[in-house]
């Protein structure tokens, strides 16, 4: 009688951890699917912005409507097809433009209709919600990355990939005369290497 009430309170502190576990489950999932909506919208938004006739208002009403602008639009959309990644990011001097909440255009960086320029952006690598470079160790030479900006996108072909040492300054070996593309991340299973991948302008078209 004993062992049967023994294994019935087993029973039921299971079932109770397991409802835990799977709210706890659910929940997350929740969460990641209003992100995942979140930034389609965003970069939907991005890709739907036009140039439109604006009435005149005053330059309290301008400043306003430009800070929203900016937490609202993307300066650039990033896709790379090999690993499923599609995401918006801001340019340089933007409050969101770092790797704590996005994809980071490095302050060196160039856009990319600068000839010859060099567009770096870095991320992190890893299993939290902010690890957009996560997968980046799936890609081949020769893979697509793709670059939307300013009506135009930009295909960059994968050239190479290194390790550099983590020591906050990053050794960009390229060919000056191309226009290039640099991925940086952490190096996975490693506290201080980093890799660079280089990537080199293949054509440009209308979106």
């Amino acid at each position: 009688m004993e062992k049967r009430k023994i294994k019935d309170l087993c029973m039921i502190i299971g079932l109770f951890l397991f409802s835990i576990f799977a709210f706890i489950a659910v929940y997350h999932i929740g969460i990641q699917t209003q992100e995942n909506q979140k930034e389609e919208n965003k970069i939907e938004e991005f890709f739907e912005k036009e140039e439109e006739y604006v009435p005149e208002i005053t330059v309290k009403e301008q400043e306003q409507e430009t800070k929203e602008e900016k937490e609202i639009i993307y300066t650039m959309v990033l896709e790379i097809p090999r690993i499923g990644l599609k995401k918006g990011f801001y340019g340089i001097g933007h409050m969101s433009n770092t790797v704590s909440k996005n994809i980071m255009m490095l302050d060196k960086s160039d856009y990319p209709d600068k000839e010859k320029g060099n567009v770096m952006l870095a991320a992190h690598n890893g299993s939290s919600s902010i690890s957009y470079f996560n997968k980046l160790d799936r890609m081949n030479i020769g893979d697509s990355i793709y670059l939307y900006y300013n009506g135009i996108k930009y295909e960059y072909k994968l050239n190479n990939m290194y390790d550099i040492e983590k020591t906050g300054k990053a050794s960009i070996r390229r060919n000056l005369s191309k226009d290039t593309i640099t991925l940086i991340t952490c190096k996975k299973n490693t506290k201080d290497k980093q890799v660079v991948y280089i990537g080199y302008l293949n054509s440009k078209t209308n979106y």
